[in-house]
């Protein structure tokens, strides 16, 4: 009946053996019962997931109490989630004698969990971090530039005349230019930059640990430079566009993320008031 059980079963001795191990484990380890039955859990699992299967295991056997985790079984066609329940087994003198634990497999709830916690930082259409998360990254960076007093530049970048895409090609096509520039963005960006899109086609650039205002600059010249250059898109459209960008840079244009971000977009406007397809450092009027 055990081994027609699709949750897997199994059973620890108090050395870590196993005692015992249904077709369900067996399968979802990739071996054969015979080849687990009579070995310990560190001949199974990696080091660090037979430590964290055994510590619950030894807490079992010492408590005399049932337990339950969640764990990860590491495989090459991808890792697999079970929660498990480790229960203690008594022997006539009240001692515990094994633990047998039944497991069930949560791989595609665990898989819908990490999708939904990306989603909720990270912008659907673009992958790239979205108002949430980058607001996060930019008090952390904030806080980091205060502590080392250093400078950090905040960039916002908007497409110009990017409506009349969508008017006359169709939001289909505006998404796949956003994607385009999305990609373009980030070419121009060291590891230790973020982009983040903050919605519609409006972008943003955080710069941590620059030296002075030029460093802002040449960054934001020169991702006004990489999306001046045609865009070829998929359905052979070829789009031009541009952008106009706005730079606040911290401690001298905000001493906080909303005063930095609120100064970087008045930039960003200041920019398309004077023509658009520039980039502009804030000055306060």
């Amino acid at each position: 009946m055990l081994d027609e059980s699709s949750d897997p079963i199994f059973m620890f001795s108090p050395d870590g053996q196993y005692a015992y191990v249904n077709r369900a484990f067996a399968d979802g380890v990739g071996r054969s019962q015979e080849a687990i039955i009579g070995k310990r859990i560190w001949d199974v699992f990696p080091q660090d997931e037979a430590d964290k299967r055994f510590a619950i295991v030894s807490w079992v056997f010492e408590k005399g109490e049932s337990k339950t985790i969640e764990v990860r079984v590491p495989r090459p066609d991808g890792d697999r989630y079970y929660l498990t329940t480790a229960k203690p087994i008594f022997d006539d003198h009240d001692r515990v004698a094994s633990v047998i634990c039944i497991s069930k497999e949560i791989t595609e709830r665990k898989i819908m969990e990490d999708q939904l916690a990306h989603m909720a930082q990270y912008d659907v259409l673009t992958d790239l971090p979205n108002r949430t998360l980058f607001s996060d990254r930019l008090q952390h960076a904030i806080a980091q530039a205060k502590r080392d007093k250093t400078r950090i530049a905040l960039i916002f970048i908007d497409l110009d005349k990017f409506k009349p895409v969508n008017d006359t090609l169709g939001h289909h096509v505006g998404d796949l230019l956003l994607k385009a520039v999305a990609q373009r963005i980030q070419s121009c960006m060291r590891e230790s930059d973020t982009v983040g899109r903050l919605g519609g086609d409006e972008f943003v650039v955080l710069l941590p640990t620059i030296q002075d205002e030029q460093d802002a600059l040449v960054v934001a010249e020169k991702i006004r430079a990489a999306l001046n250059q045609a865009i070829e898109l998929p359905g052979n459209h070829c789009l031009n566009i541009s952008s106009s960008s706005g730079i606040a840079i911290y401690p001298d244009h905000g001493a906080d993320d909303i005063e930095l971000s609120k100064n970087a977009d008045d930039a960003m406007y200041q920019a398309k008031e004077q023509g658009r397809n520039r980039v502009q450092i804030f000055c306060r009027k």
